[in-house]
């Protein structure tokens, strides 16, 4: 395995006649009061302004980086054009980093690959919901290193410091370099791990009939090479799963113990659960259903029982109809949603996800009990039932995707319902989880949605009645037709 320094990869890279780029002032000594963070060469590519400055901390000149709120996003990058790399090449960004007081999803680092067109090709932060390697709290300096499969066309990449949340994080002394993979062998350890993984991806993707799984299988032993313990096999499975997107896969991921661990219990990122809001608009009842990144089964009940008792209040209101808003709902665990939403359903069984022999599994609401034809399933605290089937408006965007699309599915040949909006995001594909020896979780997409009466979806869901909301208006358009079309069932006496 050959590690060569990122200044001399990127000028192997460039194209004959061009200007060799190479990042630049990663130790942080160049200032210049015409960019936005103080430094040359670093760009604020978001975040308020000052939030980002020039500092001098412990001995260590530093990128000092400062949130005020919880949500606040300050993402500091440069970036330099390449002109693709031949083999397999890992880059790799390193930082010394020191945090104070951070709460939020945290702080890291980012590498982003792009190609000719500006497309994004493959992006490294420091994880999902899940993840237990953002920087939170307080902490002393430490190295923290992010690493990224580079595919051959990349064109342009990024590099990028990250807070998401607030406090002060200062970063110093980072690092960027290229290793080629060439010649490496698999330990045992890789070998039997990165099989298993070839093998669930043989068996049970969507996508295996298109895949040279030979090639890829060979690719991430390399990535691997001596691998000592598990964790040093990820980057290899990630690259695994990012060999599919270029095939339409963009919904499979990978989850490692530590990040399982995390979202089946109550970790710092996954206990922060937004729930269910339940309101009286023009006399109809408006369910914002978020969505619900978590496993922990008191936040999934607690979840579930919040809609339920939404639902039962609004019911006791003379409201004239139902508004279901799911254009924020981005996915996560379907179960709270389905059993929370439980009363508005007018049959028992939903939909189902249809495996690659064509095998379907159902889903099923009935008497406050979500269950699957494999799964026994489980109910909520109080189960409400409806005494009458009002007219139901569902509200989609481009961002109701993965779990917010089965939702959408389930509400699809329910009685007295419309849905509105914008087409769906297009993962309508259900991610199947897979074991891996160490803990280790696989969520492949492996299944196809279906509705309730069989019909499959491959692709964005397209709503009843699309609106394009007007930039120029302060109004919601999307439920002002919903309002519309329930108002003119209830002036023809149709609603009850």
């Amino acid at each position: 395995m050959k590690i060569i320094s990122i200044a001399l990869i990127l000028i192997m890279g460039i194209r004959a006649g061009a200007k060799a780029q190479v990042f630049r002032n990663l130790d942080f000594r160049q200032k210049c009061d015409s960019s936005k963070t103080g430094f040359c060469h670093w760009d604020l590519s978001w975040g308020a302004k000052e939030s980002a400055r020039p500092a001098f901390k412990d001995k260590r000149n530093v990128m000092s980086i400062e949130g005020k709120s919880e949500k606040a996003v300050t993402f500091v990058e440069q970036e330099i054009a390449v002109a693709g790399f031949s083999g397999i090449n890992i880059l790799s960004l390193s930082a010394m980093i020191k945090s104070e007081n951070v709460i939020g999803k945290g702080a890291g680092l980012n590498i982003g690959l792009y190609d000719a067109a500006g497309t994004l090709l493959a992006s490294k932060d420091m994880g999902g919901f899940y993840s237990i390697d953002w920087i939170k709290g307080s902490g002393n300096w430490k190295k923290h290193v992010i690493s990224v499969v580079c595919p051959p066309e990349t064109r342009k990449v990024k590099i990028g410091l990250i807070l998401f949340g607030k406090g002060r994080v200062w970063y110093a002394q980072l690092g960027v370099k290229n290793t080629q993979t060439e010649g490496s062998k698999p330990s045992k350890l890789a070998a039997d791990y990165l099989a298993a993984v070839c093998d669930t991806i043989k068996k049970h993707s969507l996508l295996r009939d298109s895949l040279d799984i030979t090639s890829m299988k060979g690719n991430a032993m390399q990535i691997a090479g001596q691998a000592r313990k598990y964790s040093d096999c990820f980057l290899a499975v990630n690259y695994l799963l990012e060999s599919l997107r270029p095939y339409g896969d963009h919904h499979s991921f990978f989850m490692s113990a530590g990040e399982v661990n995390n979202w089946k219990n109550e970790g710092s990122q996954v206990s922060k659960i937004e729930f269910p809001s339940c309101t009286l608009i023009d006399s109809c009842g408006y369910i914002l259903v978020p969505p619900f990144h978590g496993g922990n089964q008191k936040q999934i009940l607690a979840y579930a029982d919040s809609l339920q008792r939404g639902i039962e209040k609004l019911s006791k209101s003379g409201i004239k109809g139902w508004i279901v808003d799911l254009r924020n709902n981005t996915g996560g665990n379907m179960e709270p949603m389905i059993a929370g939403l439980g009363p508005l359903f007018s049959a028992e069984k939903l939909g189902a996800l249809i495996d690659v022999n064509g095998q379907p599994s159902a889903w099923y609401y009935k008497d406050g009990r979500y269950y699957g034809d494999d799964y026994k399933g489980w109910s909520v605290s109080k189960p409400f039932r409806l005494m009458s089937r009002l007219p139901l408006a569902v509200l989609t965007s481009g961002q109701t995707g993965s779990s917010g699309e089965v939702v959408t599915i389930s509400f699809i040949g329910n009685a007295n319902t419309r849905s509105f909006g914008k087409p769906t995001w297009g993962l309508t594909t259900g991610n199947g989880s897979f074991d891996l020896k160490d803990g280790s979780q696989i969520f492949l997409a492996s299944t196809i949605m279906s509705d309730r009466n069989g019909k499959k979806y491959t692709v964005a869901i397209d709503p009843d009645i699309t609106i394009e909301d007007n930039p120029a208006t302060a109004s919601d358009e999307t439920i002002s037709e919903a309002l519309k079309w329930i108002n003119e069932l209830d002036r023809n006496g149709k609603v009850r």
